[in-house]
């Protein structure tokens, strides 16, 4: 019989802590104590917790707790208070472990309760801010997320913080009232989603506002006296990529605008860089998806997609290196005809590369070195890389098959970058014209920053950016200092030409949106 009592008692120890443990995966709530958060499980306190808190512990025949000169004693699940107050199934044990209900030690430590938070005070915000969508909450308190609730219903954000303070000043576009110690916050813009970071005191809640991926919008303006057809398609970043786009034929050729984003799968777009004329070969920098399609070195205006969807206009360096082995080279050229110490050729470029006696050619394909010598045409998927014979002998005596290439890209500005194209010159920087601008309009030759010419535009306005084309119901456009006062007043924050003239051209879903048909182009910026 004693042994049946036994196994009896045990099965019933073994069923009441896997109904406890059952019970705290599906029911959790918190303990705010001193501006430091204990998570319960399913209503107890550990006896870690209670030592935490500065509860004095000893387990006994009976159980003796205290705190704060109270006395507890504990028998068979229940508490007799400083012998006083007498509460039925207050405790129990778990691995030799001290379980206690919260609900016992409401009176001994003062709590309040909400929303299955037991708290001793609420807590106090020491600053809020609401910038750039991004709302940050600075606490007293260490923080979890169950004292955070976020609510999005029909793009209205709701933040309930239990148990919280009304904070002192509440940033311009936040509401915020407090209903039985939740403090509510509610902002007045519409919400498509949004992220949050807890991190000690701290809560941050980055909103994504509910926005037009792509507008686009033509307007008849009239600035100094003269009328202009403008043509203004505008893009989020966050949602879209501005990736430079080639013709189907590769570099060294060109194509009409539409024909080029038709050919890449897109349908918005605008010209992009200058080029020779004689030749097709775009001017400047061009990377498309990470990847360098054209590259001459120097400090050039230059529009940046990074990674992580940012966009920045301005004037950057762009270092490019091949790596082969475990020497490092400075590439002074991508699929251009300049004839350099080093120089890169990928895929793209279609033409005929020129033999020079004094240069050795290494190919190379998935990161490997896959023959040495001169070939005519860079094959699929592969890289040719020329480099002078004197390079060669100083730093690369030996160039063997199967060895390790990578090609490397670095800005000045430590962006990592996705896509750019160059050109200018660079108008607005900072919401002013920029400081040299008659340095800079002596830069461009042909009369590019001093004639009346149909422009193409690059902007960024409030993280956006803005494709504008500039075209006179005259026939002439606007000059540098007309296109950058233009723009000023419309209040960008960075604006820079794109190549113009004979070349602007605008496609918004897949028809040429400008007055005049723009010439043969070598790359299109296509919105994708």
């Amino acid at each position: 019989m004693l042994a049946n009592g036994t196994k009896k008692l045990r099965y019933l120890n073994i069923l009441s802590a896997i109904i406890l443990l059952y019970s705290s995966v599906i029911f959790s709530q918190v303990l705010l104590f001193n501006n430091k958060v204990y998570t319960l499980t399913n209503g107890y306190i550990t006896e870690d917790q209670l030592k935490d808190i500065g509860f004095n512990i000893v387990k006994a025949e009976r159980m003796y707790l205290i705190y704060n000169k109270k006395l507890i004693i504990g028998s068979s699940g229940d508490f007799i208070i400083d012998f006083e107050q007498y509460v039925p199934n207050a405790y129990t044990t778990s691995n030799g472990k001290l379980l206690v209900k919260i609900d016992s030690l409401i009176n001994v430590l003062k709590l309040q309760t909400s929303n299955n938070i037991f708290f001793d005070k609420p807590v106090s915000i020491n600053s809020i801010s609401y910038t750039n969508d991004v709302i940050r909450i600075d606490t007293s308190a260490q923080l979890n997320k169950e004292l955070v609730n976020i609510n999005l219903l029909d793009k209205k954000i709701t933040i309930k913080l239990t148990p919280f303070d009304l904070p002192k000043n509440i940033p311009q576009g936040i509401n915020a009232s407090k209903s039985n110690g939740t403090l509510i916050l509610s902002i007045q813009k519409d919400i498509e989603k949004y992220e949050i970071s807890i991190t000690n005191q701290t809560i941050e809640i980055f909103l994504i506002p509910t926005s037009k991926k792509i507008d686009y919008i033509k307007k008849t303006e009239t600035f100094a006296g003269r009328t202009f057809i403008v043509n203004y398609l505008i893009l989020d970043p966050r949602f879209v990529d501005l990736v430079p786009v080639l013709p189907k034929n590769g570099i060294g050729y060109t194509a009409q605008l539409s024909s080029i984003l038709s050919q890449n799968g897109l349908i918005h777009g605008v010209n992009a860089n200058y080029f020779d004329p004689a030749t097709g070969m775009p001017i400047d920098i061009i990377i498309s998806g990470g990847k360098v399609l054209s590259h001459r070195y120097g400090l050039r205006p230059m529009f940046i997609e990074t990674t992580d969807d940012k966009v920045f206009i301005g004037k950057n360096y762009i270092d490019i290196t091949v790596r082969i082995g475990d020497t490092l080279l400075m590439v002074k050229s991508v699929n251009t005809k300049t004839v350099n110490e080093v120089s890169l050729y990928t895929d793209e470029y279609k033409m005929k590369i020129t033999k020079d006696v004094s240069k050795n050619y290494i190919v190379a394909k998935n990161g490997k070195v896959t023959s040495v010598g001169y070939v005519e045409y860079v094959p699929n998927n592969s890289l040719v890389i020329a480099i002078s014979n004197d390079i060669q002998k100083q730093y690369l005596p030996k160039i063997s098959v199967g060895a390790d290439v990578s090609v490397e890209l670095y800005t000045d500005n430590g962006y990592k970058v996705k896509n750019a194209v160059g050109a200018g010159p660079l108008l607005i920087q900072d919401k002013k014209i920029i400081q040299d601008a008659a340095e800079e309009k002596l830069r461009y030759g042909g009369g590019i920053p001093t004639t009346r010419a149909s422009r193409t535009i690059i902007a960024i306005k409030d993280g956006k950016v803005h494709l504008i084309t500039i075209e006179g119901t005259n026939g002439t456009g606007m000059n540098f200092d007309e296109a950058a006062q233009f723009l000023l007043s419309k209040g960008y924050e960075s604006a820079m030409m794109l190549d113009g003239g004979g070349s602007t051209g605008m496609v918004y879903a897949g028809k040429l949106v400008t007055i005049n048909s723009p010439r043969n182009i070598p790359v299109a910026l296509g919105v994708r």
